[in-house]
């Protein structure tokens, strides 16, 4: 995807505290956008690099549901010297932020404001994203974002939720987490497979609570993984004691927690793999610094 026009040059934010700077990891608590909206980003082919890194060097299918998912946050950037307006688009990457393009230009004057109001409350807005392209192609990203007057009602947030609609939330896609016990639920997993073709398919699963019968944490808590409500295996123990209390807490709540996952075909049969959150135990004291 080449833009329509060069994209300001990185600049440095002089009249903020502790900027980011690509590749750093975060420094500042990192808040969910409202995303019933879908924007462009433009400048990515002179970030192809961090694009490739951002899709694990996978290339995208050709329809919307086959785009890579990711997780973009919103720099403004009002010292940019080519564009006092500038909103640059970094995605994350596991520890670490990518910069893979900015706003188009005359979008970037109405998102700054707005962004700035929340950068001055000690936070970085974030939103979904699906990167399109690679293999043979240019990779691009598109953001689903809300008009910029929605997101004055952004609050602090959760730090391991990526968006939430009516009763139901979708925790963030830092990085991939391995499910266990897929071989007793291939009937399941068997209907979620990637199609002809594919070298994974995107899903979205569901947690919720089991308990471990068998081995040596046997009788204890895990996460259970669903797909449409039926079960397709479980976190191990260490990955369900780190995710325990914040998934126990939405759950109190009355909430369909939920997170994006990818299955493939492999000599085992269908696998999945869950998109979760880095660090939820220092999410919830220190923010997302590393």
């Amino acid at each position: 995807m080449n833009p329509p026009f060069a994209p300001p040059p990185v600049g440095r934010i002089s009249a903020e505290p502790a900027p980011m700077s690509a590749g750093s990891s975060f420094a500042a608590r990192l808040v969910a956008l409202p995303e019933n909206g879908r924007i462009r980003v433009v400048g990515e082919s002179r970030y192809q690099e961090a694009l490739r890194l951002a899709a694990h060097g996978r290339a995208a299918g050709n329809e919307l549901d086959d785009h890579i998912p990711a997780t973009a946050v919103l720099v403004p950037e009002p010292g940019n010297k080519a564009d006092a307006n500038a909103v640059r688009v970094d995605v994350v990457c596991g520890q670490r932020k990518l910069t893979v393009g900015y706003l188009p230009r005359e979008l970037a004057a109405e998102y700054q404001p707005e962004l700035l109001e929340l950068r001055r409350r000690g936070a970085f807005g974030t939103c979904a994203a699906r990167i399109a392209g690679g293999g043979t192609k240019f990779y691009g990203i598109y953001l689903h974002l809300a008009r910029p007057w929605e997101l004055r009602a952004a609050g602090p947030g959760d730090p391991v939720v990526a968006e939430s609609h009516d009763r139901t939330v979708l925790l963030r896609n830092d990085w991939f987490c391995t499910v266990t016990k897929e071989q007793d639920h291939q009937d399941v997993l068997l209907k979620f497979a990637p199609r002809r073709g594919q070298e994974f398919r995107t899903v979205t699963a569901q947690l919720g609570f089991c308990t471990i019968r068998t081995g040596k944490y046997r009788g204890e808590p895990a996460i259970e993984v669903r797909l449409d409500g039926q079960r397709v295996g479980q976190l191990t123990y260490a990955m369900s004691m780190r995710y325990h209390d914040r998934v126990k807490a939405l759950l109190d709540r009355g909430l369909e927690v939920t997170c994006e996952a990818v299955t493939r075909n492999t000599d085992k049969g269908v696998e999945v793999e869950l998109m979760m959150p880095a660090g939820p135990r220092r999410d919830a004291q220190r923010g997302l610094s590393r």
